[in-house]
């Protein structure tokens, strides 16, 4: 009797057991703990995360910069902007792929120059009166030439190539003077004296055509060096009004090679840019020398789609000499301080 109790007893503990198993909704305990995907049922117990780390963010990289030329302002400012570096410090312009930066100059000049020129067999009428002497005729002391002028000139430069560019200026200079020279002095053929009436006119046409490599075109700095054909083709014409004259005329053909150096110096929140410019080249060949030197601030403006205006003052010298003989030579030079308004795009 008293084991028939004790397997009633057994059954019932076996029927509980198993209603409070089917309530569990799983085989076993850890199971029973899981989450409802049943994927996460068959996963290895080693792939599942034991402890909740904090997740580290990538560091970002720097994008490799354009190679070959500095792309338009808006495209880098706004890639900075995406990379999380803000926006640049400085930031100086330059022409892009296939672009044209063209712009024209007004240089205040002092206009000097001296000369030699006379086709005698003696040479005789110096300003000293010797015989066999031939001095030199000042442009402005003795034929009365101005020596203060404005000169233009005008330049167009194209990039035809990531880092090489091709560029082209021209300088067309008249002047011209009637006076009476305060001594005596010989050109050409003729023997001017003191208070005599003399004419005379000076004209020029300067012309450099050349290429430009910039080995360094960073965000903040460009050096280009460049090798340009110098044309220089002038005439000084002297004559008494009413009578007669002499003109020398003077062709040079000549290779310049020089640097040019531009860096940015502030850029404000609209992209206009204040850089700082300089640029010297030295001219030789064709028995003459002559250097083309320039330094200056310049501002630049930024407009859409990648196209900048400019604005730049500063100061140029300009000097060139050739002798042919002791009987001809001329020597000129202008400086001064110049403006200069231009558009790249």
């Amino acid at each position: 009797m008293n084991s028939m109790k004790y397997r009633m007893l057994l059954v019932c503990l076996s029927v509980s057991m198993m209603i409070f198993a089917s309530q569990a909704m799983a085989w076993t305990i850890v199971q029973a703990a899981a989450n409802d995907a049943k994927e996460d049922l068959y996963a290895p117990v080693s792939s599942k995360p034991q402890i909740i780390s904090k997740v580290k963010d990538k560091p970002i990289t720097k994008v490799k910069p354009l190679q070959g030329y500095m792309p338009y302002q808006a495209e880098v400012q706004s890639q900075r902007l995406v990379e999380g570096q803000g926006l640049a410090q400085c930031w100086l312009p330059v022409t892009r792929h296939k672009g044209w930066e063209l712009d024209a100059q007004a240089l205040f000049a002092r206009t000097k120059g001296k000369t030699v020129y006379w086709n005698t067999n003696y040479g005789y009428g110096g300003g000293y009166g010797g015989y066999g002497y031939q001095n030199y005729v000042d442009f402005n002391s003795q034929l009365g030439l101005p020596e203060h002028a404005v000169v233009p000139t005008f330049s167009a430069k194209y990039r035809f190539q990531p880092r090489w560019s091709m560029q082209y200026s021209i300088m067309p200079t008249s002047f011209e003077a009637t006076t009476n020279p305060d001594n005596y002095f010989q050109f050409g053929t003729l023997n001017y004296t003191t208070g005599q009436g003399v004419k005379s006119k000076w004209e020029r046409l300067y012309q450099r055509i050349g290429l430009v490599y910039d080995p360094i075109l960073t965000q903040t700095s460009r050096v280009g060096v460049f090798a340009d054909y110098v044309r220089l083709n002038e005439r000084l014409s002297v004559y008494q009004p009413g009578c007669c004259g002499s003109a020398f005329d003077n062709d040079m053909n000549m290779t310049m090679a020089g640097i040019e150096i531009e860096k940015c110096l502030k850029s404000s929140r609209f992209w206009n840019t204040l850089s700082v410019e300089g640029r010297a080249g030295v001219a030789f060949g064709d028995d003459g020398q002559g250097s083309d030197l320039t330094a200056g601030l310049k501002y630049s403006l930024a407009f859409s789609n990648g196209r900048t205006g400019f604005v730049k003052g500063g100061y140029r010298y300009i000097t060139y000499k050739k002798k042919y003989s002791d009987a001809k030579m001329i020597d000129t030079a202008m400086d001064g301080g110049f403006v200069e308004m231009g558009f790249v795009f």
